[in-house]
């Protein structure tokens, strides 16, 4: 049931987004409030892939029971070089309260980075892309980026961490299509927005460079969440495995004893 919950929240947010691109293609002047409603809303789903995750077996302390005789690998993106030479850590509920912490603030962080940057910004020392030292622009965007690597490590850690615990409910699959669609939509923000303020694109009085990189970027990602979204639907839509029990907490799977 709470699975089935936080899948359709996955869908709903995911069509919010999807929405917010469409209304840029009809509404050019709401591109600030829509981009700020995806940034601040793209990570919920992968904090709710976290919850899914959780939700196979049934309850928390389930799955930290099946998962007491396990490793922690700590290589994987996107800190695969620095964890290069890191070896393979005993799992323990201290180590998973923070790699649940990392990635809760994957989420909490943006807003909080958010409502500073609007009170800074009030007070004339936020000025979004002007990167000098007395600008908290630099700061604010370090942080968010230190954010999303964090966030991403944590998510990689617990899913080759549960991934072979819970074969066959396609974990990698499910990651990875969340995952794209956030990568994919930081980086065209970032790319067209820079791309636009550098008039590498046409102008047409009255469509100005940037409006064009907006044009395009919401086209891409329509295009893009779309073929996503299939993805992502045939593995969250995928029938569990057939020994899957999901009526009785004592029979799930995971939670038998080997």
């Amino acid at each position: 049931m709470h699975q089935s919950v936080n899948i359709f929240s996955n869908v709903q947010i995911l069509k919010l987004v999807g929405s917010c691109f469409f209304l840029n293609l009809l509404i050019p002047r709401a591109t600030e409030y829509t981009t700020n409603t995806v940034i601040l809303s793209l990570p919920a789903p992968l904090v709710l892939f976290f919850w899914v995750v959780i939700g196979y077996a049934s309850k928390e302390r389930h799955l930290l029971e099946r998962l007491e005789d396990k490793l922690i690998p700590l290589r994987g993106p996107p800190c695969c070089w620095f964890c290069l030479c890191c070896p393979k850590l005993p799992f323990s509920k201290q180590r998973f309260k923070v790699v649940k912490a990392c990635i809760y603030q994957f989420f909490l962080t943006p807003v909080i980075l958010f409502i500073i940057a609007t009170v800074c910004s009030k007070y004339g020392v936020f000025k979004e892309l002007k990167f000098v030292p007395d600008n908290a622009a630099p700061y604010l965007v370090g942080l968010n980026f230190a954010s999303f690597f964090i966030g991403v490590y944590g998510l990689v850690i617990f899913m080759k961490t549960t991934s072979k615990l819970l074969h066959g409910f396609h974990i990698h699959g499910k990651f990875l299509s969340l995952q794209l669609q956030f990568i994919l939509v930081r980086f065209h923000f970032f790319t067209f927005d820079t791309l636009g303020r550098l008039g590498f694109f046409p102008c047409h009085p009255p469509v100005s460079s940037l409006m064009t990189a907006l044009y395009i970027r919401s086209a891409l990602l329509l295009g893009e969440g779309f073929i996503l979204s299939v993805v992502g639907r045939f593995f969250f839509l995928h029938a569990p495995p057939p020994h899957f029990v999901s009526v009785v907490d004592t029979t799930h799977p995971i939670n038998q004893n080997a």
